[in-house]
């Protein structure tokens, strides 16, 4: 329960109220805050049958072992080999949610909004014009600008903001303080993110990633090469593209005020090296250029992922001159 949620998110409960009368709620924010463990605290919440208590540990909702045994909690997940959840996966959702609870209290469903296309959203819209009774609806998103607006209109939306590095840093007390503070440097403080990256093989996925585009700016290396590498390696590459846009975030940002002493520690030598010697102006073009393909890999589009990265370090190669190094 409340106890359960990390400490950065036990307020956002509290602005929602008690009451919990609204019948949508969209849940808004980076990766890696922890926008799943508040929708599954939510139906928790929405589910409990002594609700008026503060802290239940009785009923049948909140014995569960997992939120997803609850027979009134309903989801939708992406099929395997699909990249998007089809269209023909919401009409048994539509089914269920018409049909009366089996604990005679509320329905609870609960879907991530980034796995929606816009057949998806469509039939959403649908059944939140004319909701089934006692039922709600929590959505999830990382990309806001993805929703259509009269999804939006339809939610609570409740904007999931960057905890405080003392917050994070006493949720990952697990790993060294030195440890803990580099991985959140890496996911721009996302808590949830930083202890996956420390608990997976992502810090050395970032050392080669360091040794390739150190290559690309400084020594023209092949960038035919790196690309086919990268993308092999599909699963990781927003997160490399994400990377090269925090590069050139911190070149504008050394480049604006030299006395800067660091910013992305690994990396601070390659945007300090592009800030010395790189027009800024080709560098806000990049950043666009780059944030934009980042964007697009992140949402998972159906994209030609390989000629979008082909394109991008061509752009790299122009605009920072790289060519002349070769």
């Amino acid at each position: 329960m409340k106890n359960n949620l990390p400490i950065w998110l036990e307020d956002y409960f509290d602005q929602i109220g008690r009451g919990l009368s609204h019948h949508a709620f969209l849940i808004l924010g980076k990766k890696g805050l922890g926008k799943s463990l508040f929708a599954e605290y939510l139906a928790e919440k929405l589910l409990c049958q002594n609700a008026e208590t503060n802290d239940c540990s009785s009923c049948f909702a909140c014995n569960l072992e997992s939120i997803d045994d609850h027979p009134d909690y309903h989801t939708l997940n992406v099929l395997d080999g699909k990249k998007l959840i089809s269209i023909e996966q919401f009409p048994e959702l539509v089914l269920k949610l018409f049909e009366t609870p089996f604990l005679q209290k509320n329905k609870v469903a609960v879907l991530n909004l980034d796995s929606c296309n816009h057949h998806g959203f469509n039939s959403l819209l649908k059944i939140l014009e004319e909701p089934p009774k006692n039922t709600f609806f929590i959505f999830t998103s990382s990309f806001r600008h993805l929703i259509p607006e009269t999804i939006l209109s339809r939610c609570l939306n409740i904007y999931i903001k960057t905890p405080s590095t003392k917050d994070a840093l006493s949720w990952l007390s697990e790993f060294t303080e030195e440890e803990a503070k580099m991985s959140l440097t890496l996911t721009d403080n996302c808590p949830i993110l930083a202890k996956e990256y420390l608990k997976t093989n992502t810090m050395q996925i970032r050392e080669e990633f360091i040794n390739d585009i150190s290559g690309i700016i400084k020594s023209g290396k092949d960038i035919v090469t790196i690309s086919k590498k990268w993308i092999e390696e599909l699963d990781t590459l927003p997160m490399k593209v994400e990377w090269m846009v925090k590069i050139l975030y911190d070149t504008i940002k050394f480049h604006a005020d030299d006395s800067l002493q660091k910013l992305t520690e690994d990396t601070d030598n390659i945007s300090r090296y592009l800030s010395q010697n790189t027009h800024i102006e080709k560098v806000h073009n990049l950043l666009t250029q780059t944030n934009a393909i980042w964007s697009q890999f992140s949402s998972d589009s159906n994209l030609n992922k390989e000629y979008q990265l082909n394109s991008l370090f061509i752009d790299w190669e122009k605009l920072l001159s790289i060519s002349k190094k070769v």
